[in-house]
């Protein structure tokens, strides 16, 4: 079906959806392909580092005005409604109210201060010649006037209020700004996770004069959020750009940790030796020096090369993930991937025990 409609309207955007990874080879001609396998295991592991990661997805692509639960009795109710009315909206920067004041500045400066400012949170850009979007592209990049800004929001920027307010703002030529927060969605879960957790991904590169971003610290008894610590720009820059985000930034390589050699494993940094299936993105992660034997890989079961048969014996000082599945399908390769991604520290690796029906 796919075909045909490719054939009967090549210039038509070609959006396909597939159950399974290995059939994505079949349909290289679509212009997006969404495998529901994929995702699944892939949100499933975003779910064991941040908890939660698959209801903020699930929130965001779903249409909601943020009514909802908001004559429940129940607290957390409200709350769940009214963020529930969060989604991604896009803007070019050189016509937003938002954003059009931090062309020049660095992307974390800009999702700082909108989000104080505005309580909207910027989540990533897209230059005008790249289709590609960058999603928190960090302090190196730099806003240019052209940007197509993607933000999350209860609403989109021209449905708000604050079109009319900045109109009349100018009118007056008044230089004061809204100053609202308890009526701005600034309490909502969805924004403030964006938008705070703007290193989730750092790899440890950080000068002490660079651009620092503090949490929020939970709210005053007036219900209104605590002062945050500003982003400030860097004057110079030279100790940012001498970092390499992909160079060795982990504090345990050059020497073995206390879990590596009590569990006698040694990692390295490098590209996983096969493909689960044709199609698959190859990605940087830490794989381990040599090969472990099949029999090894037994929880329940001791061989010729240790003697454990349960997980207590193994001593492990990280908690175990636990996948119950049917069988280890080829899905499973995108949940063990971003659980052992290059940029996580190795301390924090944590061991995954598979549950199969079937072997």
């Amino acid at each position: 079906g796919a075909w045909a409609v490719k054939d009967f309207a090549p210039k038509c955007p070609l959006y396909v959806q597939i159950l399974k990874p290995e059939n994505k080879f079949h349909i290289k001609f679509a212009d997006h392909v969404v495998c529901e396998e994929e995702f699944k295991y892939a949100m499933l592991a975003l779910n064991c580092i941040c908890p939660a990661t698959s209801t903020l997805i699930t929130l965001l692509v779903h249409t909601s005005r943020g009514q909802e639960g908001q004559q429940s009795p129940e607290q957390w109710q409200k709350m769940y409604g009214r963020c529930s009315g969060n989604e991604v909206y896009h803007i070019n920067l050189e016509d937003s109210t938002f954003f059009a004041e931090y062309e020049g500045k660095s992307f974390t400066y800009a999702s700082f201060h909108a989000h104080k400012k505005f309580g909207v949170c910027l989540i990533g850009v897209r230059r005008e010649d790249n289709k590609n979007i960058l999603l928190n592209p960090g302090p190196r990049y730099i806003m240019s006037a052209t940007d197509i800004c993607f933000y999350i929001n209860i609403t989109k920027e021209e449905n708000s209020a604050f079109k009319k307010q900045e109109q009349h703002r100018k009118n007056n030529e008044s230089k004061s700004y809204y100053h609202g927060p308890s009526r701005l969605p600034l309490h909502s879960v969805i924004a403030s996770m964006g938008t705070v957790a703007i290193d989730l991904q750092d790899t440890g590169c950080r000068s002490s004069s660079g651009p620092t971003l503090t949490l929020p610290s939970e709210g005053s008894k007036n219900g209104r959020r605590s002062s945050i610590a500003p982003v400030l720009e860097v004057a110079d820059s030279s100790s940012l750009q001498a970092c390499d985000l992909l160079s060795d930034q982990s504090e345990d390589e050059t020497t073995p940790s206390d879990d590596d050699i009590s569990t006698g494993l040694e990692y390295a940094k490098g590209y996983p030796p096969y493909s689960p299936y044709i199609g698959s993105s190859p990605t940087f992660c830490h794989l381990l020096h040599e090969k472990v034997p099949f029999c090894c890989l037994r929880l329940d079961k001791g061989c010729q090369h240790n003697y454990y048969e349960d997980a207590k014996a193994y001593g492990f000082k990280n908690k175990l993930i636990i996948v119950a599945a049917e069988t280890a399908g080829n899905g499973l390769y995108n949940f063990i991937v971003p659980l052992r991604a290059y940029y996580r520290p190795k301390k924090e690796l944590n061991p995954i025990v598979l549950l199969l029906d079937n072997p």
